[in-house]
């Protein structure tokens, strides 16, 4: 359960949506981030093949793609998102049904933002337990076919133009047939020009979240005020309000977010040069070998940010700072 539904549910419809044109905003920036990066990565991936074709030398010659839609379209992945939408609209019942009694009530945000955050996590241990073990068996079958043909990496197919062979009706085939299915031994691949890392640790780390859960009270706080102010208000006055409130927030979004970001790209060109790597993509486009530098962007950003703190938080004459948290405790936080 969103913000989002927890404003609608309450009766705040404008406040609501001036948190939808917020959410709006930041969807419609990171799509546009996502766009910028995979264009740039499909005209990396082209440099990189035409290069080395002539170049490159087995195993890291051999490069493969996927349709990633067209397996998560098999019926074993259709079957359970059913079960999970059919699991969503019972809890989003829950929620309203719970929304609705305490609307007016004093604490009632209090108690809705708890009862959100108990149904997401419900949400997602079901989404765990139903999608765990097919994405594994999908992983293991595109491993297996990589294997039969040879192929050092395997990518997705949305971000490659030409040049590699396609592999998916192979893995819809081995990944259909009867009986277990596992993962092959891993394949030693330092020496592999091709690397990945997964964002989605990044994003846990505790800056991140510190960051988001910034964003998340100055959002509240837009609503509040859009509720004091919006009362006496024209439709017309509303909606500039809106656009107001849309606008600091994405100011806001961009003042704390893109530091972070670009360290993490600074982080990452840093660990890739170190280590003689050619190409680095995220990790959901990568389905098959690569070389894994997630710890060591890891490390290294934190680093880096662990530096901007300590520079701009020296203290006074007379004073002691107390000692920095390493980079393996901050990652596990």
């Amino acid at each position: 359960m969103s913000e989002k539904d927890v404003q609608k549910s309450a009766g705040t419809d404008g406040a609501a949506k001036v948190a939808d044109a917020s959410a709006k905003t930041g969807g419609g920036s990171k799509k546009t981030i996502i766009i910028a990066v995979v264009l740039v990565v499909v005209a990396a991936i082209g440099a990189f093949l035409a290069m080395n074709s002539d170049q490159m030398t087995s195993p890291v010659k051999k490069v493969g793609s996927i349709d990633q839609e067209a397996i998560y379209g098999l019926e074993a992945f259709t079957k359970a998102d059913k079960e999970l939408q059919t699991l969503y609209e019972s809890k989003q019942k829950e929620f309203e049904k719970q929304a609705k009694s305490k609307a007016g009530k004093g604490g009632a945000d209090a108690e809705l933002q708890n009862l959100s955050r108990k149904l997401q996590l419900e949400m997602n241990q079901k989404r765990n337990e139903l999608m765990n073990p097919l994405q594994t068996r999908a992983e293991a079958a595109v491993a297996s076919v990589a294997r039969s043909k040879g192929l050092t990496v395997v990518l997705d197919k949305r971000i490659v133009i030409y040049g590699v062979e396609d592999i998916t009706e192979e893995v819809k085939k081995v990944f259909e047939q009867e009986g277990e299915l596992k993962l092959p031994d891993t394949v030693d691949a330092s020496n592999c020009p091709v690397a990945y890392f997964d964002q989605t640790v990044v994003r846990s780390l505790r800056v991140f979240t510190e960051a988001e859960m910034r964003l998340y009270t100055e959002r509240s706080a837009m609503m509040r005020e859009y509720e004091k102010r919006v009362q006496k208000l024209s439709a017309s006055e509303k909606e500039a309000l809106q656009r107001e409130m849309s606008a600091r927030f994405e100011a806001l979004q961009e003042q704390i977010m893109t530091p972070l970001y670009q360290k993490v790209t600074n982080s990452v060109n840093e660990v890739s040069k170190a280590q003689g790597i050619s190409l680095v993509l995220d990790k959901q486009n990568v389905m098959y070998g690569g070389r894994n530098i997630t710890d060591a962007v890891v490390e290294t950003f934190l680093n880096s940010v662990a530096g901007t703190n300590q520079a701009a938080a020296t203290p006074a004459e007379g004073t002691q700072a107390a000692p920095a948290a390493s980079p393996a405790a901050e990652s596990k936080k």
